[in-house]
This record gives C-alpha cells, structure tokens and sequence, in this order.
C-alpha cells in the first residue's frame, strides 16, 4: 500500500528530459510558459529557450519587451503575436526584428487598436531571415514603396489581412501560397506582384487599384474576389467616371482611365492568372476595366495559356448585361471554345459574374 502511494505521488513530468519539457511548455502561451519558473529550480530557466513565443491575450508593451530581452538566442520555431497593443510602431519593429534574428520559421503579427479604425504602421518590414517560411500580418500599414523578400530566401507563405499597402512592387522569388483578403492598395499607382513561383493565389475583397499580376508559369490555383461595394463607392478606382462601363473614355481628367493602362495589349490580372487550372473570378458586372478589358474587339498578339487548360467557363448574372456579352466575346478572342461557354438563365443569382476553370 506504501509503495503504491508513492508511486502515485511521483514527479513524471520533472522525470522528462529538458527538451521534451521545451516541447511541452511550447502550447502554452508565453504569459504561462514563464510562470513555470517557480515550480523548481530545474523548471527557472526552460521557458527562456522554449522554441515558441506566442502572445494571444491582452498584453502590456513593456511585459512583452521585457520578456524578449530575458529570453535566450536560442532558434524559434515560431513568434505569434494576437494581441491589442498599446505601444508604438518600434516596439513591434524591435519584436519582429528579435524573432528573425532567432531565425523565426512561421511569423503571425496581428495588431488589435483600441480604435477599430487605426492600422498599426510599419515603416520598415525589411526581414532579413533564412528560415522564415510563413508570414501572416494583420490590420498594418505597409509603408515601404518597395516589399523585397529576397532576404527570405525560403519564404513559402504569405498572408495578409485588412493590411493598407502602399508598394509599387511586391517582390519573392521563393512564394509559393499568396493570400490578401481585405487589404488596400494604393489608388496613386498600380502595385506589381512579382512572385514568380506561385502555386496559389488569393485576393478578397481588397480595394483601391487592382495589383499588375506579372507572369505567373507555376500558378495551380487562384481567385479574385472583388470588393463588392466597389461600385458605389465615389471613386471606384478601376472604373471610367465618365459614363463608359465598356470603355475607355480617353480624358485626362478621367484618373480612372489614365491609370488603367500599364501595357501595350497587357491585362492587369489575366496575365497572370491565365496558367492556372483552377480559376476564380468573382466581381460585380462594372468591374470589367480591372481586368483592363476595354472592348470586344480585344486580340491579344499571344496566345494566352487560358486556352489549353480552360474547360467550362460558367458566367452568372441576374440579367444578360451588356458586360456579358463583352466579356463572352474577349475569352472567345483570348482561344476559349464557344461551346464551353455557359451562361445560365437564373433571375434570382446575385449581380455578379464568376468564371472558373474545370
């Protein structure tokens, strides 16, 4: 009866080597994780190299800084930060910098304000770390004119939510999965997406100027989704101010027009979308000039990919507009057979159009 008592009362965890306790103490958040200190004296300084540091609750700037100056060099698998702040730009900066100089491998910054409407602005988002696979920010101002990931030669993921960018040029060689979902562009000048390996593609809902996709050979999976308030807003961006759905009204005063164009007989968004075998577009009728499609009498001088891997293209409407026909007529130009054309007649479906590749 004895010795079942204390075998009962043994200490297994404290039996576990230090590196399976790291492991362990990596599920918990770091506000948890060092609290274990002052179990024993073995336990004092685990959490200092535990391989995550991970920040869910609301937490004070100064305890977070403090935190990461006590915590050892040791290599972190991954940095989450989900929390409001109540500090300042370089406090995130001086975190985001800790975590690549401990050659972070997944990234998640998602900055909560006391007010809904702020974005916490990031001057410098230069990351220099050759481990980073996953990068995942949330409610941030980009401020760099240029984003260049080449300093992340292995960066495979990259998502960003209800982010304000303000590039000319988004940069990585290595991207493999790019998700924007509620972001915001610049209305001054068309950013370029220059990701050249990607597999997969997202963009939702963003709004301000549609990003100049350039050539993507690798592409499997996409979809664009339009903001879906994009016609009402007073300046629709993409879209002729002068009366013309259709076309381009060829005024200088017009900004829209005058920013539609980046290339001779170049399409904004089909010119990189057009390898994928899966393809989304999903955007109310009016949004046609985002694709810089101007008139049915659009020929491409290439052949664009689009044509061997589309199967059935489905374009939904509530009404035949006359953006339907336009566009049935430019994929026809762009090689799609007419056969594989469907446009089904169903008055209760949302005012929007979507094709997708089969």
């Amino acid at each position: 009866m004895t010795d079942s008592v204390v075998a009962a009362g043994e200490d297994r965890i404290g039996a576990l080597p230090d590196d399976t306790l790291r492991i362990v103490l990596s599920f918990l958040p770091s506000c948890e994780s060092v609290c274990t200190c002052v179990l024993a004296r073995r336990w004092r300084h685990l959490w200092k190299s535990v391989p995550t540091v991970v920040f869910y609750e609301e937490e004070e700037t100064r305890f977070v800084t403090s935190l990461l100056l006590l915590r050892d060099q040791a290599p972190l698998r991954e940095f989450v930060f989900i929390s409001f702040l109540d500090g300042t730009p370089q406090d995130a900066e001086l975190w985001l910098r800790y975590a690549a100089s401990c050659q972070v491998k997944v990234l998640r910054l998602a900055v909560h304000r006391y007010d809904f409407t702020e974005r916490l602005p990031l001057p410098d988002m230069t990351l220099v770390c050759h481990q980073l696979t996953t990068l995942d920010i949330c409610s941030v101002t980009l401020e760099e004119r240029t984003l260049d990931f080449s300093s992340c030669p292995v960066l495979d993921v990259l998502e960003m939510q209800d982010c304000e960018i303000n590039a000319e040029k988004i940069s990585c060689q290595s991207l493999r999965h790019l998700s924007m979902d509620t972001c915001s562009f610049p209305e001054d000048v068309r950013t370029r997406i220059s990701c050249p390996g990607l597999a997969a593609l997202e963009l939702t809902e963003n709004v301000g100027l549609t990003p100049f996709l350039e050539s993507m050979p690798s592409l499997v999976t996409a979809s664009a989704r339009f903001d879906t308030e994009w016609s009402e807003r007073e300046e629709p961006y993409d879209h002729c101010l002068n009366g013309g759905y259709y076309g381009h009204c060829g005024e200088d005063s017009c900004l829209a027009c005058h920013r539609i164009d980046v290339e001779d007989d170049v399409c904004v968004l089909l010119d990189g979308l057009c390898g994928a075998v899966d393809l989304k577009l999903i955007s109310t009728p009016e949004m046609q000039e985002s694709l810089n499609i101007k008139d049915d009498s659009y020929k491409p001088s290439k052949e664009y990919l689009i044509s061997k891997n589309l199967k059935v293209v489905e374009i939904k409407c509530c009404y035949e507009a006359e953006s339907i026909h336009h566009i049935v007529e430019i994929l026809i130009n762009l090689g799609v057979p007419p056969e594989n054309i469907n446009i089904p007649h169903n008055h209760e479906s949302s005012d929007r159009f979507s094709f997708e590749e089969g």
